[in-house]
């Protein structure tokens, strides 16, 4: 089964299977200000010789997701024959989205994930918890780190211990105690850092555990999303 990472940001969608390299596109509409009757989706941007007189359409207002109709055409297109061939009944999706999330917007992905493109399984994650993977995975002797998740939309700051997201600590000092070195580190490609550590993610032992499989959702509905996903 194939494993798809998708982080799905406000202005950039990072995406590719979990064997393969990231492809960074656009998510987002185009249109022309002068013949709306013209839409361009993700990356067919690249097919317009002049875009100074194009309008964005964006998926997301104010960091969260609200436009749906734009999302799903820029993800109808993604996963489309065009792009990346999705079968989806044996594909497994790795899925980003912001921390304290809306449950109506938490509903909706659950929905057009399941019922929609049917999904054999998914994982939906906060693009700071795929980052804290990627660095624990690198270092392996590290006990904590602080994650520093600067977007299009908002800026996040979230500490990890082990892996788990403290979701009650918030600053620097109150969790290092003041004798304890404090080092920054900023990554090679900050852009594509999380959907690396979604793809490090998708090949650990303990990602069947992670997972909500179609079946579970058909029978269980969003409860069991609530339970399993960590947001």
């Amino acid at each position: 089964m194939a494993t798809l990472v998708l982080d799905n940001g406000a202005y950039t969608a990072k995406i590719g299977y979990s064997l393969e390299k990231v492809s960074v596109i656009p998510n987002c509409q185009f249109r022309s200000r002068t013949s709306r009757l013209k839409t361009f989706t993700a990356n067919q941007l690249e097919e317009i010789k002049d875009p100074s007189g194009l309008f964005y359409i964006l998926p997301f207002q104010k960091g969260y997701l609200v436009n749906w109709d734009v999302q799903r055409k820029v993800w109808d297109h993604l996963f489309g024959k065009e792009m990346f061939k999705v079968d989806f009944a044996d594909t497994s999706v790795v899925i980003t989205e912001p921390y304290f999330n809306f449950t109506s917007i938490q509903e909706s992905m659950n929905e057009i994930l399941f019922e929609e493109y049917q999904f054999q399984s998914a994982l939906r994650t906060n693009a700071g918890s795929l980052s804290a993977h990627h660095y624990f995975h690198t270092k392996p002797s590290e006990l904590c780190c602080l994650v520093v998740d600067s977007g299009f939309s908002f800026t996040h700051v979230a500490p990890y211990c082990r892996s788990k997201k403290m979701k009650e600590g918030t600053e620097l000092r109150s969790l290092a105690p003041a004798h304890l070195p404090v080092s920054v580190l900023q990554p090679a490609n900050p852009i594509c850092h999380p959907w690396e550590g979604g793809k490090l993610l998708a090949h650990d032992p303990d990602y069947d555990e992670l997972v909500v499989t179609r079946d579970e959702y058909e029978e269980n509905g969003h409860y069991i999303c609530e339970e399993k996903f960590d947001l």
